[in-house]
């Protein structure tokens, strides 16, 4: 079961509360952080991640109320935090049973760095959803988990790439985090997102992915 707590974007960047809640919340535990902007929705997968975690932890739901993103979101948290294992997700995230405790499972016997859920949609081949090993990623981008120039899109797939590079991406069928969104497919991507993507592609995202095979997977 899963220790849950709310809080809005607008204290997350209050010097106060970011104090508290390293103080308070335990950091020997896994954490969760699941931006959100719909309250029940964010409700509703709040309750089935908890009560299907399958270990202890914490989940951290950020109600975006400053619109600061989701990766920005993702990574004040995960500045704020010192625990090993770190999971990111969004508000229509669906677990399967024993969802935490599976991809927590996976990363101890394989010692890799980021591990990407079964999404049923990329099969381990990208980290949409995914915990990462602190002390891999904080070497990435100067102690953040995501590269900060982007907003909602395209994080994910660069870090997955990073970890491809270096042979440290794990995947565990049976870590079960769909993504349930049936406009999905109709949306489009923040175009900065995209072009930022593209010029950091170009050059190897700062000299850190040089194999033609992982360059080429995403465009």
């Amino acid at each position: 079961m899963l220790s849950t707590v709310f809080i809005k974007s607008s204290e997350l960047v209050q010097s106060q509360t970011r104090q508290a809640l390293r103080v308070q919340l335990p950091q020997d535990l896994p954490w969760v952080v699941m931006p959100y902007v719909d309250s029940a929705q964010a409700k509703a997968t709040a309750a089935i991640l908890a009560s299907r975690a399958g270990v202890k932890g914490v989940l951290l739901c950020v109600e975006d109320d400053e619109r600061l993103g989701f990766i920005r979101v993702v990574n004040e948290i995960f500045l704020i935090s010192l625990c090993e294992y770190f999971t990111y997700l969004a508000q229509d995230a669906f677990p399967g049973r024993y969802w935490l405790d599976q991809a927590v499972k996976a990363l101890n016997h394989s010692g890799k760095g980021l591990l990407a859920f079964n999404d049923g949609k990329w099969f381990g081949k990208l980290a949409a959803f995914g915990m990462v090993r602190r002390q891999w990623a904080v070497n990435n981008y100067g102690g953040a988990l995501f590269h900060s120039g982007y907003k909602s899109h395209y994080a994910d797939t660069e870090l997955t790439l990073l970890a491809m590079e270096k042979m440290q991406l794990d995947y565990n069928p049976n870590a079960i985090l769909m993504e349930i969104d049936y406009e999905k497919d109709k949306k489009p991507t923040t175009v900065s997102d995209k072009a930022l993507f593209a010029t950091r592609k170009s050059h190897g995202f700062e000299g850190k992915v040089s194999q033609l095979k992982v360059l080429n997977l995403f465009v």
